[in-house]
């Protein structure tokens, strides 16, 4: 019970925070805008925002390391939970499942308690472990910026005009 309410908590936390930056992204761009519009207004020069940083070789590599890294260590985390989180089940459960299957086999309750309790010794309470397959979601998008990164032509034009690194940068 305790671990549920410290989980839903949580869950509010962290929506309440992304509430509150997309709240401030909103007013950030509002802003902007207000600036701009009062710059046309008095017929002034319009300020220009930053200019957005360009696509690099290098931008993919980090994005794929980042992705990569994120998706292993999603898997690694949820598998540790996995089995962690494995226990044998309740004498409870075993009887109330007992309970159950002597009614629907109509076999005396003794014999139901012995294939529950079977049943009980191979089954486990827990996350089960394929849950850990989420990570591969991002660390298959990850592989592909990596893929990219390493197929790319650019990359390799750019390592061949200029002396540096195979990012394009120079030393």
């Amino acid at each position: 019970m305790r671990e549920t309410s410290l989980l839903a908590l949580l869950a509010f936390l962290i929506f309440v925070l992304i509430l509150a930056m997309l709240y401030l992204r909103y007013r950030q761009k509002l802003m902007l805008h207000q600036e701009r519009m009062s710059a046309l207004e008095k017929g002034t020069a319009i300020p220009l925002g930053p200019e957005p940083a360009p696509w690099s070789p290098r931008g993919y590599l980090l994005r794929g390391l980042i992705w990569s890294f994120s998706g292993a260590a999603l898997i690694v985390c949820l598998l540790g939970i996995s089995w962690s989180s494995q226990r044998p089940q309740s004498a409870e459960f075993v009887a109330m499942r007992a309970r159950d299957i002597s009614r629907y086999l109509d076999i005396p309750i003794d014999q139901a308690r012995q294939i529950a309790e079977k049943d009980a010794a191979t089954e486990k309470a827990g996350m089960p472990p394929g849950v850990a397959l989420l990570g591969v979601v991002p660390l298959a998008v990850g592989l592909a910026y990596l893929v990219f990164y390493f197929t790319d032509d650019s990359r390799k034009r750019l390592a061949s005009e200029a002396p540096g690194d195979a990012t394009g940068l120079k030393p």
